[in-house]
């Protein structure tokens, strides 16, 4: 089992994968904090479809402060072939 599945109880097979890389904020974040989750929602966009290589995506994720990008990047790998 996945480690997203194990934590969530549940296998979740999203209509787009972009759904387990996305990042969100809250409403009373900084204009910093919003532009950040763009360029991260982008970035996992961009790579998804090829636009990007993987350490371009992982350079994006660190640089805009997203913790162990390469432990994220696992997680999402397991489930992608765990689900599939």
């Amino acid at each position: 089992m996945s480690r997203i599945a194990e934590r969530t109880g549940i296998i979740w097979i999203p209509d787009d994968t972009l759904d387990l890389l996305s990042v969100d904020v809250d409403g009373n974040c900084s204009e910093e904090d919003f532009r950040g989750m763009l360029a991260i929602n982008q970035a996992g966009r961009d790579w998804l479809l090829g636009k990007i290589d993987i350490i371009e995506y992982l350079d994006k994720l660190e640089y805009y402060g997203i913790p162990n990008p390469f432990e994220i990047l696992d997680e999402f790998a397991d489930h992608v072939d765990f689900v599939t």
